[in-house]
């Protein structure tokens, strides 16, 4: 749970709220230093957001882009979150192939290509974007899975309960240790979990991010 009041915007205001989010924070993170890190999530409700960033100004240069999570999928593939984050943002800017590390989803060996990304990752993370599923989970992190639990590992292979199953994902230290953490909810099928997740329901993988700004639209706020 985080110590922070929740921000409710609107649900056309959004989208809008969260790119100016992560830009802040880029910003803040690249006043002290030659290069940030931004980790992006996928899903439905990140994708508006990633729109809006690429058409706000920023020395997108010096941007490095992660991932904290991708199914095993090849990147042109409609699940792939690459696929997602290629159309709306990676492209528009049209980013250097060198400043985005992407999960590998394609790989046979998962187990490999977890710790080989676990390998490029930075020590810690500026900006993080995570969502929350409508059973409480961030990440690939699902209620109830053993990964939850992971204190060593940075990156990890899983078979989750959602298709399709297997997943590469970020570990609860790495999402806790980032500099900037913003968990984004919007629609009312998450109202009764993000009541829950704020008031600190531990069983929920998203209430254990601690270290999270939650920003959600009013129907998920329940107003």
């Amino acid at each position: 749970m985080s110590t922070r009041p929740p921000q409710v915007i609107p649900p056309e205001g959004l989208a809008h709220q969260a790119a100016e989010w992560m830009a802040k924070s880029l910003q803040s993170a690249l006043a002290t230093k030659p290069r940030a890190s931004l980790a992006l999530s996928g899903g439905s409700t990140p994708g508006p957001a990633y729109r809006e960033l690429s058409r706000l100004t920023l020395p997108w240069e010096r941007v490095d882009l992660y991932f904290v999570d991708e199914r095993f999928v090849p990147p042109d593939h409609p699940d792939s979150n690459y696929h997602m984050v290629e159309e709306t943002l990676v492209g528009p800017l049209r980013l250097s192939p060198s400043q985005v590390f992407r999960m590998e989803g394609e790989r046979e060996d998962r187990d490999d290509a977890a710790r080989d990304y676990e390998s490029r990752l930075p020590a810690t993370l500026d900006v993080v974007l995570l969502g929350m599923g409508e059973d409480g989970h961030t990440a690939s992190l699902f209620p109830g899975h053993p990964a939850l639990e992971e204190k060593s590992r940075r990156v990890l292979s899983l078979v989750g309960p959602k298709p399709p199953p297997w997943r590469m994902t970020l570990t609860m230290p790495v999402l806790l240790s980032a500099h900037a953490v913003l968990m984004l909810v919007a629609g009312g099928g998450k109202r009764d979990v993000a009541k829950r997740a704020l008031a600190g329901d531990l069983a929920l993988p998203a209430a254990r991010v601690s270290n999270a700004q939650w920003m959600l639209d009013t129907a998920a706020a329940g107003r």
